[in-house]
């Protein structure tokens, strides 16, 4: 798949793009082997930015639409999510994600992430072992330490999640607005620095401020749960409740609380809003979009043309005219407009 970049050739350590395609831009977090399941009405847009100087990469996420998403980041890596806008219900391994949380993502089983409607996010990945400095290693052992080996959510203090923020702010302007400055390798390593202590003192605050740790809800356990049983059957997908409560063992009631408390919509509509996701991810492997549509349990084509529109913005007709136009899987490939974006740190 071919992406084109949102700026010109002056560095290779820092390229933005534009997305409108949500399985496109799930696969452009490389190392987060990431799986995206549209969960919000409306046409998608995002935009991802991302800034690499060999020992961490930092991508800044924005999307318009709320996710499930779910990955896993490789063995050894410290990944970290701090949010600059965060607007609408979301979760993270069943805790409540917000503005003032910090996000760690690389706990040891994967995570899954039910991100808001509207939100501009700062994923950081440290790879501790690909840093020269051996301060630097030690402190990111230090760092890993405190954050334990389960993904969740750190309730931080506001004023220091608000310096985090700014410091973040003030070190990707100067550097988005100069990516040169990235090649000079002193430059990099004051970068690099800055970052991982800048980290290091917010842990440090909220180790003084006293833990602030979120248990992990019951009804997250069964909706994950609900969630492996749909992934086992990633062939067809369950067609209904009945089925999906069947496969569990549990009533429909616990299923139905379990899933509005964590992604404030009950199991019909989720399984509904899975199916469409999977016709649309294989509108480009198949002969007619009738055939994704049974294929998946949708038998009322007025019904479903509607529900998908209503979704994605677009009729399933229109996706799968653009595929074959494409010869892709992907709905849209990336634009290309000036860089630096002029909104993509607000």
């Amino acid at each position: 798949m071919s992406q084109t970049p949102l700026m010109p050739p002056r560095s290779g350590r820092i390229q933005s793009f534009n997305c409108h395609d949500l399985h496109q831009q799930a696969s452009m977090l490389r190392a987060w082997n990431q799986q995206y399941c549209q969960i919000s009405a409306g046409t998608f847009d995002g935009c991802v930015t991302e800034i690499d100087t060999g020992a961490l990469h930092i991508t800044v996420e924005r999307m318009n639409r709320a996710m499930l998403q779910r990955g896993e980041l490789p063995k050894g890596c410290i990944a970290v999510g701090i949010p600059l806008v965060f607007e609408g219900h979301a979760r993270l391994c069943g805790h409540t994600s917000h503005i003032d949380g910090l996000h760690f993502f690389s706990g040891r089983d994967g995570f899954e992430f039910v991100s808001p409607e509207n939100h501009l996010l700062v994923d950081v990945e440290l790879y501790p072992e690909r840093f020269a400095h051996p301060l630097l290693r030690e402190t990111l052992a230090r760092i890993g330490a405190r954050l334990g080996d389960r993904s969740r959510v750190l309730d931080m203090p506001s004023n220091a999640m608000g310096s985090m923020r700014s410091t973040l702010r003030t070190l990707l302007q100067t550097i988005s607005s100069a990516p040169q400055l990235l090649d000079n390798m002193a430059v990099r390593e004051s970068f690099e620095k800055s970052l991982v202590f800048a980290l290091s003192e917010l842990l440090d605050t909220e180790w003084r401020d006293g833990m602030q740790l979120q248990s992990r809800p019951r009804n997250w356990q069964l909706v994950k749960a609900a969630w492996l049983e749909i992934e086992n059957t990633a062939s067809d997908c369950p067609l209904s409740v009945a089925e999906l409560v069947s496969h569990l063992q549990v009533s429909r009631r616990s299923l139905q609380y379990a899933f509005n408390e964590t992604l404030a919509v009950n199991p019909a509509a989720y399984l509904r809003i899975e199916r469409l996701n999977r016709v649309r991810q294989v509108l480009g492997d198949v002969h007619s979009v009738t055939e994704a549509a049974t294929r998946f349990g949708f038998w009322h084509f007025g019904h479903f043309a509607a529900e998908y529109r209503a979704l994605f913005g677009e009729l399933p007709s229109e996706t799968f005219r653009r595929v074959r136009e494409t010869g892709r899987t992907q709905a849209e490939g990336p634009r290309a407009a000036p860089f630096p974006p002029s909104s993509w740190l607000n």
